[in-house]
C-alpha cells in the first residue's frame, strides 16, 4: 500500500465501528452511530444505502421474504445474484411480511428510532403501511425520510411508477443513432438518483446539526437523467432558434414514417460545440483511443502532434468557403487515417508529452483488474458466507480523516431477523410463529 493510499484510508473493513489505517490507527466513518432504515428495491435506494453503511451507519435492510428483487439478478445460487452483492454490502437484512401486523408493529418500532429511512415503494404503498413521511415525522420529529420516485412530488406523472430503461426513453438521455435511440447499457439515472439521494441525506443531516428537526428529500430518476444531460437539456434564446424548429420537424418525420438517419441528419444542424476530429474516440493500428481536445488550446496541441493544418482551430473568426458541417467531417477523417497509421501505444506516449487527455479503450471486464484503480481504492473485495469472495467497486468517494470502507459482505436473506424484531419489541415466541407462518424469514 503507498503512502498516499494509506493517507486516504482506502482498505477493506472489518466490519466494526471504526475504519483502520495502515498505521494501525483507528478512525470512525463519518456516519458512525447514525441508523438507517432501508426499504430499497432494485438500484437507486439500495446503493445510496450502501454508502451510508461505508461510512459507519447501521443499515436495515427491510426485505419482502422472498428478499429483494435484485437477489435474482444476474443469479448465481438461490437468493444471491450479482446485482445484488453490488449494492447491500455492510447491511443488516430482516426478511418480513409487512402486511403482517405483527411484523408492521416490530418495523414501526425501527423506524422510531431511525435517523434516516430510505424508501422507493411502488407509489401508494408507503401511506397504506403508515410508512409514509407524514406518519413516521409525527412519531419521530428528528427522521430524514429520503425518496426515489420515478418522476417527482407534482405534475401529471407524479405517483407513476419508474425504471431506467423507460427514463432514458421519456427524458432524452438515450442517443440518437442511424438506427433509431441506443438503450445505454449501464443504468446511469439510478446512480445518479442514488448519488444526488446521498447528497441531500448529507445536507439534511447538516441542517438537522443546526435545528433539531428532520425532513423529507425526494430525488426522482427523471431529475437525475436531467442532471446528467446538463450540458445539453438547455434552451438559450439567443443561440436556439433550431430547437423548437427541430421539435417540429421531428413530430412531423415521425407522422410521415421518415427514417432514423434522416432525423439524424436534421438533429446535426444544431449549434456545433467541439469539434469531432479533437474529442472522440479513435481506432489505432492495434486497438482504439480516446482523446480529450475540449478547449481551444488542446485542439492546438493535438495539431501539432499529427502535424496537420486546421485554421478554424487556429485563426479565430475564419470560415470555411464550404459548409462548416462538411469541413469538419474532411478533417475528421483526415486525422482518423492518420490515427490508424500507428500503435496506441505511440499515440499515447506523443500525447502525454504534450498535454494533451488521451487513453486506450478498455473494456469493463479489463477495468476490474486495473492496477490504478485498486491502488485508490476504487475497487474492493470481501469474503461472502455462501460465494466465497468477491471484487466490487468500492466506496464513491475518499475521505482523509473519517474514510469510508467496506463493512463487509452484503447479508443473506433474513440473516438478522431474529435480532431485530427483537429490537423491535417481539418476544421469541412471537418471532418464531412469524417464520413458522411465512410471515418472516430467517437464515439459519
Amino acid at each position: 500500500m503507498s503512502s498516499r493510499h494509506a493517507a486516504w484510508g482506502c482498505h477493506v473493513a472489518s466490519g466494526d465501528d471504526a475504519t483502520s489505517t495502515a498505521e494501525g490507527e483507528q478512525h470512525p466513518g463519518p456516519f458512525v452511530g447514525l441508523r438507517v432504515v432501508e426499504f430499497g428495491r432494485f438500484i437507486a435506494a439500495p446503493y445510496c444505502a450502501q454508502v451510508l453503511a461505508d461510512a459507519g451507519a447501521e443499515v436495515i435492510k427491510v426485505e419482502p421474504t422472498d428478499g429483494d428483487q435484485s437477489r435474482r439478478n444476474g443469479p448465481i445460487v438461490p437468493g444471491e445474484g450479482v446485482q445484488f452483492l453490488n449494492k447491500n454490502r455492510g447491511k443488516k437484512s430482516v426478511a418480513v411480511n409487512l402486511r403482517d401486523p405483527r411484523a408492521l408493529a416490530a418495523i414501526h418500532a425501527l423506524v422510531a428510532e431511525a435517523d434516516i429511512v430510505i424508501v422507493n415503494f411502488r407509489p401508494g404503498i408507503a401511506e397504506t403501511l403508515g410508512l409514509d413521511y407524514a406518519s413516521i415525522a409525527e412519531r419521530n420529529e428528528r427522521v430524514i425520510y429520503a425518496e426515489n420516485t420515478g418522476y417527482g412530488p407534482e405534475g401529471p406523472l407524479a405517483g407513476e411508477p419508474g425504471i431506467d430503461v423507460v427514463m432514458q426513453a421519456y427524458s432524452g438521455l438515450a442517443p440518437l443513432t442511424d438506427d433509431g435511440p441506443l438503450m445505454l447499457a449501464n443504468p446511469i439515472s439510478d446512480y445518479m438518483a442514488a448519488t444526488l439521494l446521498t447528497v441531500g441525506i448529507a445536507t439534511a443531516l447538516y441542517v438537522r446539526e443546526r435545528t433539531g428537526r428532520g425532513q423529507r428529500v425526494d430525488v426522482s430518476l427523471l431529475q437525475a437523467a436531467l442532471v446528467l444531460q446538463n450540458n445539453t437539456a438547455h434552451h438559450v434564446d439567443a443561440i436556439a432558434s433550431w430547437r423548437p424548429e427541430f421539435v417540429k420537424y421531428l413530430h412531423e418525420a415521425y407522422a410521415d414514417g421518415s427514417g432514423w438517419p434522416e432525423i439524424l441528419e436534421q438533429r446535426q444542424r444544431r449549434p456545433y460545440i467541439v469539434p469531432r476530429a479533437y474529442y472522440g474516440f479513435f481506432p489505432t493500428a492495434d486497438g482504439v483511443i480516446a482523446i480529450g481536445g475540449g478547449g481551444n488550446l488542446l485542439q492546438r496541441r493535438i495539431i501539432e502532434v499529427l502535424d496537420i493544418d486546421d485554421e478554424w482551430i487556429t485563426n479565430p473568426g475564419w470560415e470555411p468557403p464550404e459548409d462548416l458541417k462538411a469541413y469538419q467531417l474532411a478533417k475528421y477523417e483526415e486525422v482518423t487515417a492518420i490515427y490508424r497509421s500507428e500503435s496506441s501505444a505511440h499515440w499515447l506516449e506523443r500525447f502525454a508529452a504534450a498535454g494533451v487527455p488521451c487513453q486506450r479503450y478498455h473494456t469493463v471486464e479489463e477495468i476490474v483488474d486495473d492496477e490504478q484503480a485498486w491502488a485508490n481504492g476504487y475497487f474492493t473485495r470481501y469474503e461472502h458466507e455462501i460465494l466465497g469472495g468477491v471484487s466490487v467497486v468500492g466506496p464513491p468517494l475518499l475521505l482523509s480523516e473519517t474514510p469510508l470502507a467496506s463493512q463487509g459482505a452484503p447479508p443473506v436473506l433474513g440473516k438478522h431477523t431474529r435480532e431485530l424484531l427483537a429490537r423491535g419489541g417481539l418476544d421469541a415466541k412471537t418471532i418464531e410463529a412469524l417464520i413458522e407462518d411465512g410471515a418472516a424469514a430467517a437464515y439459519e
